[in-house]
């Protein structure tokens, strides 16, 4: 969910930070400079972010609460979303300790920063100089006036390919950025290209240095929360004997893999059994077993379809020829997944033994 909610709002604030003041194109130094200047003098914020995305014709509509202390405390979490499993989820680190919350499954996730992977503000603004230098490289920015955004004037620019780079914006688009004139915090950004999509990302309230409290840098557990550890989630490798002596149910293994494939990897993560079959760039795919599904769906259109006997749902990426299928069968959820084709999936499905 982490990666697939904040794809579309990494893509426009790294977009956004191409701004100038006072209308002025800047430097990537000057922008750089701006930034560690705005990172010193906020000690923490808080932010509603509403963020509406169409990706490769994949819709998604996300509010999200956010806030954030220095050095490196943060909290996140969805107030609505387009795609009801997102609904309520909850990210909070102190520093040392994340805590996952997902009330759809009622399953809180916890484990030191590290094994979370919550973002620190610092890598953040680390990763983003170089994009913004990128960004810079195959861009133009316009100043095209004045408007009012969340009723606070801002400065509205353009961005557009460069003319002669030999990269562009994401599907050569274009971006659309209104920057607070008095803060230099955006407002509103929207981008749209005609291979990549389209999305916008509007700030309906904010405030910096409201002087939050580290208490709400905590997380306390629902009552009835099913609580895991974030290390005993890492999968662990096992033989393909040793993954049937732990499975703990029936472990079912394909009597047909596409041509040339091969068994490489055997895991046990946590109550579930992946196998790992890989040939070349042109097969790549994993079964898992268990009683939950290993790991949420990508985002897609999904359909429903008939295998085994049993109704399955499948998210398939044709241009791309990854498949992403899963059905119930003896009371545990199998999963094929990887870069395999759909036809090629079912005939693995249907050989399970």
């Amino acid at each position: 969910m982490k990666k697939q909610v904040w794809l579309a709002v990494s893509v426009l604030v790294v977009l956004s930070l191409t701004v100038a003041a006072c209308g002025q194109q800047i430097t990537a130094e000057e922008i750089v400079a701006k930034m560690q200047e705005t990172v010193e003098n906020t000690e923490d914020g808080h932010a509603v972010v509403k963020v509406d995305a169409n990706v490769q014709g994949i819709e998604m509509s996300v509010t999200g609460e956010i806030w954030e202390k220095s050095p490196n405390l943060f909290r996140a979490r969805v107030l609505d979303t387009s795609d009801p499993k997102f609904e309520g989820m909850v990210m909070v680190s102190d520093g040392q300790q994340g805590w996952f919350y997902e009330p759809g499954r009622n399953l809180v996730t916890v484990g030191e920063v590290e094994e979370m992977e919550t973002p620190l503000p610092q890598e953040m603004l680390s990763e983003m100089q170089g994009a913004i230098q990128a960004i810079l490289d195959v861009s133009d920015v316009e100043l095209a006036g004045e408007e009012e955004v969340a009723s606070r004037a801002a400065y509205k620019l353009i961005l557009t390919p460069k003319e002669g780079a030999e990269q562009t914006l994401p599907g050569g688009g274009t971006a659309t950025l209104w920057v607070d004139k008095d803060q230099w915090f955006i407002l509103r950004a929207t981008y749209a290209g005609s291979a990549f999509g389209q999305g916008t990302m509007e700030v309906q309230s904010f405030e910096l240095n409201p002087g939050l409290s580290d208490n709400l840098f905590t997380f306390q557990i629902p009552d009835g929360a099913k609580v895991v550890e974030a290390k005993s989630q890492a999968p662990i490798p096992v033989t393909l004997d040793e993954a049937k002596a732990q499975a703990g149910f029936p472990l079912l293994l394909p009597e047909y893999v596409p041509g040339g494939a091969t068994l490489i990897e055997v895991y046990k993560n946590g109550e579930s059994i992946i196998l790992r079959y890989d040939h070349s760039t042109e097969v790549a795919f994993a079964i898992a077993q268990g009683p939950e599904l290993a790991g949420p769906p990508p985002m897609g259109a999904s359909q429903e379809i008939t295998i085994r006997g049993q109704v399955a749902t499948v998210i398939s990426d044709e241009a791309a020829g990854n498949t992403f299928l899963y059905w119930s069968e003896n009371g545990m959820t199998v999963t094929i997944a990887g870069h395999i084709s759909l036809e090629e999936a079912l005939k693995v499905a249907e050989s399970l033994q």
